[in-house]
């Protein structure tokens, strides 16, 4: 496997991770590798910074439950 191969895996299973979408044995698998890789490591850490920085700092605009049932009629109706 390629270096570029193994970065992209090593992202994607970090996303997958932040996502709850990785079973309980590829989570403590990826949880060791952080603690014994420095790349994986500050590479886990730096998607965790930025999903943090979004997480407290994007805010989601709300919705008015008159929008909400329109949205829903226009939707039934179509």
């Amino acid at each position: 496997m390629k270096n570029q191969d193994r970065f992209e895996n090593l992202k994607q299973r970090i996303n997958l991770y932040f996502d709850n979408e990785l079973s309980e044995i590829d989570q403590n698998e990826l949880l060791e590798r952080v603690d014994n890789d420095p790349r994986c490591s500050k590479m886990f850490n730096r998607e965790k910074s930025f999903r943090d920085y979004i997480k407290n700092n994007v805010k989601r605009s709300s919705v008015s439950p008159d929008m909400v049932k329109t949205i829903k009629d226009k939707i039934r109706f179509s």
